[in-house]
């Protein structure tokens, strides 16, 4: 997929790549296909045509938001008794975490992910929600009889292009277009404009019946050429006539999602945290909350008495945590910045965002005037930057992106050195060894490689979790390797020889960020279960469960000294904990 033009023509709607992250190869056949879909069950009324604004009207009545570790959109296509069934992409809800139905009246329901029930060899899932409202059900209507140039009608929640990148409530006109050959039962094929947010949404016909879950959206022949697909209801029909619905108990007062975890040594493993291990949180306390106000934090670096955070809307905020007082905030990235790293004299800090620019920024004169001087910018990689850090000497610049490559850059120059490649799928973890000359890499392929960073060779891959890898870090001894996964664990590693030493398990969702102190005693891990915890390196036992966030634990950062540790997330906080 050509994300360059996708930016394009979707300029002012900032990218959501997890909603279009399903690449399916685009096979069109001019005519429709032979093998006809599965039958519809129910009797078609008399075709009543309605006028734009009254589909729109049901379209904004049945559509529902997903919110979660990927969210999307929905359609309310069922209901028994106070149970409602929104029926969604799987790609929407494929991560394990927290999820929530919101509700056209905005009310907000919560989701035992358990429930959710995938439907087989379709990118298709239905999510129940227990709820005593009543709410408008989807009529569904044959896509068997929907004809080339006929109007439909896609709906859904994307992401807006305002700097608080809220979700609006959209609905798109267009045609239908052609079939195709179904792959995850995508065959339907129109010129609706969709955007990222809206996958899961309902197609619907100029009667205001659903035919289909808009899905994906495509690059076809033309590469001018915009082209969306989704799936036929009559998929969801034929599934339904043998299957049984999911029954759901009464939500609770708090989220605890199952996770799967890896067997990295499972002899080795400790125990989950009880409550009187996560008492222990006067190791660290919580000193004070810094409110941002441009987004979603994305990435963290702490230059004490300095934080300095990578927002979803391309900014950097610089605040000051003994006055608790933000000091500037300046325009860095043509959308998030994923990775911020800086060198170990302070004298450069690097970001790197979804516009695939690295950049270079004079620190330590920023810190003596009212902007931070560029240096240079660096035409990184076609895709997002991932993942990003400096070497310990400050000369090599490491970069991971959603094309699966790694790149070395010389800091000065701006010159590419090296390219390794290797992962199957997107990079979004990286960490150099002390010593510079071993980089380890991360990627949703759920593996963990090894580098010299001298020949770009790959040293070994490490395999053990079952999910996306998400963070890495390195012993200050060079002993042991970290990483953390979307699965919920973490799993510590031998660097030298790759022989898995043991794995953590507490989290009750994918930990997104974790670092190790300066003495390589703890481990600190941040996690979209909304907790930090603490870990002791040596034994694996949990030491400490901070608690404070309402959202998504992003990132973490702690100071040299081990006394003041920072956590920033989805729920716009940064908060700063010391040490008693």
């Amino acid at each position: 997929m050509n994300l360059n033009l996708l930016s394009q023509l979707f300029k002012n709607f900032p990218k959501n790549l997890g909603a279009i992250a399903l690449s399916i190869p685009f096979l069109t056949i001019p005519v429709p296909f032979l093998s006809q879909l599965p039958p519809f069950p129910l009797q078609i009324a008399e075709k009543i045509a309605l006028s734009p604004a009254e589909i729109n009207t049901i379209a904004g009545e049945i559509t529902v938001r997903i919110d979660g570790p990927k969210g999307g959109s929905g359609f309310i296509v069922e209901k028994q008794g106070n149970t409602y069934y929104v029926l969604t992409n799987w790609h929407v809800v494929d991560r394990v975490g927290d999820y929530e139905i919101v509700t056209p009246d905005g009310k907000r329901y919560f989701v035992y992910y358990s429930s959710i029930q995938q439907l087989p060899n379709l990118d298709l899932a239905l999510v129940p929600f227990s709820s005593s409202q009543r709410y408008r059900v989807a009529i569904p209507s044959d896509a068997n009889n929907i004809q080339s140039g006929s109007p439909l009608y896609v709906a859904g929640w994307p992401r807006s292009g305002s700097s608080l990148g809220q979700r609006l409530f959209l609905s798109t006109s267009g045609t239908f277009s052609q079939r195709q050959k179904p792959r995850l039962g995508y065959s339907l094929v129109y010129t609706n404009l969709v955007r990222s947010g809206m996958s899961g949404g309902p197609i619907l016909d100029g009667e205001g019946k659903v035919i289909g879950v808009n899905g994906i959206v495509q690059l076809g022949n033309n590469p001018d050429k915009i082209v969306s697909a989704g799936i036929p209801i009559n998929y969801f029909f034929d599934w339904r006539k043998t299957a049984k619905l999911s029954l759901i108990p009464t939500p609770p007062n708090t989220s605890a999602p199952i996770t799967n975890n890896p067997d990295l040594n499972s002899s080795n493993s400790p125990s989950k945290p009880s409550n009187t291990i996560a008492a222990v949180n006067n190791y660290f306390s919580l000193a004070t909350t810094l409110t941002e106000k441009s987004g979603e934090i994305l990435s963290i670096a702490l230059a004490f008495p300095y934080v300095i955070i990578g927002n979803s809307n391309g900014t950097i905020s610089i605040w000051n945590i003994t006055t608790s007082g933000l000091t500037r905030t300046l325009p860095a990235h043509q959308g998030a910045i994923y990775g911020i790293s800086l060198s170990k004299d302070n004298k450069y800090l690097v970001t790197g965002g979804e516009d695939g620019l690295i950049k270079v920024w004079d620190w330590a004169t920023g810190l003596q005037s009212s902007t931070l001087p560029l240096i240079q910018t660096i035409q990184a990689h076609n895709n997002p930057v991932l993942a990003l850090k400096l070497s310990p000497d400050g000369k090599i610049i490491a970069s991971g992106s959603w094309d699966k490559t790694i790149k070395l850059w010389n800091l000065q120059t701006g010159q590419l050195l090296k390219t390794l490649i290797g992962h199957e799928q997107l990079v979004g973890a990286i960490a150099f060894s002390p010593d510079g000359k071993i980089l380890a890499s991360g990627s949703k392929d759920s593996s963990v490689k090894l580098w010299n960073v001298e020949t770009g060779e790959l040293i070994r891959t490490l395999k053990g979790h079952e999910l996306s890898v998400l963070s890495l870090a390195i012993s200050p001894d060079s002993e042991t390797l970290a990483s953390s996964s979307a699965d919920g664990t973490i799993g510590l590693w031998k660097l030298k020889t790759g022989q898995p030493i043991r794995r953590l398990s507490g989290h009750t969702d994918g930990v997104w960020s974790i670092v190790i102190t300066s003495d390589g005693k703890t481990l600190i891990s941040g996690s979209w279960d909304k907790t930090v915890k603490l870990w002791d390196l040596a034994t694996g036992q949990l030491k400490g469960n901070l608690k404070g966030h309402s959202g998504y634990v992003n990132a973490v950062s702690i100071s040299p000294d081990g006394n003041t540790l920072v956590s920033g997330g989805w729920d716009g906080q940064v908060k700063v904990w010391k040490h008693p």
